[in-house]
């Protein structure tokens, strides 16, 4: 089975949808993806995410999505912390401790969230045929499926940290999806019955490099201090 993120297009924030960068951007996804073999389309309830996902069904041969609330994006946000913070105890680096953690006295609401995430996506799998067990996953019903789920860069992140058993901080502190970006990852059975799931492109871009449309900036940080970009502070 594949299963291929989106994070949506350019946000526009202030007004709940997708900035005019945007809309071309997700449009652009959806010509990039209209031959591409897709079975199950899965989005957050959030307008710039079903905006993008329209734009898929628009060209692909799957005409419908279904909204699903776990893909929302994830709140409170703790990917906006400094690296500083980030990197200043070994703990963060943890899957399993990561949460000893002080977060700003945020800890309950982001493992209340956590666990809800986990649990609807091990719900999802567990119906298109893979069962979480410890870091491995039974297969109940190997197939092809090639399921597609819009959603946002905190979201993708903890996708990601579930499916690759990668620390959460990891991802969200050294990787970044720009927007309508795609991130592929695939169950890999090399033992009968027992399949894992393995990443083989993370953040593409090539729709808008074909398209001549530059890649947004949005979820990045100036890469040299006071250049002009976004900081911290």
């Amino acid at each position: 089975m594949k299963i291929t993120i989106i994070r949506h297009a350019e946000p526009d924030y202030e007004n709940n949808t997708l900035t005019s960068k945007g809309f071309k951007e997700a449009d652009y996804l959806g010509k990039y993806l209209k031959d591409e073999k897709i079975d199950y389309i899965y989005s957050s309830p959030l307008p710039r995410a079903f905006y993008t996902a329209d734009a898929i069904v628009k060209y692909n041969k799957t005409k419908t999505y279904k909204v699903l609330e776990f893909l929302r994006e994830f709140e409170p946000d703790m990917w906006d912390n400094a690296p500083t913070f980030l990197t200043s105890d070994e703990r963060l680096y943890d899957k399993k401790r990561w949460l000893e953690v002080d977060f700003n006295g945020l800890n309950d609401q982001i493992k209340s969230r956590y666990d809800f995430v986990k649990q609807e996506l091990a719900t999802l799998l567990e119906k298109h045929g893979y069962r979480k067990n410890g870091v491995c996953y039974d297969v109940l019903r190997a197939n092809n499926d090639n399921i597609v789920l819009t959603c946002h860069f905190g979201l993708e992140s903890y996708l990601l940290s579930e499916l690759l058993n990668i620390p959460l901080v990891a991802i969200i502190n050294h990787t970044c999806a720009a927007p309508s970006s795609i991130t592929t990852v695939v169950t890999e059975e090399r033992e009968k019955g027992k399949a894992i799931f393995r990443m083989l492109a993370y953040g593409e871009t090539t729709h808008l490099k074909i398209a001549g449309e530059p890649v947004s900036f949005m979820a990045r940080y100036a890469e040299i201090y006071g250049d002009g970009d976004r900081v911290l502070n």
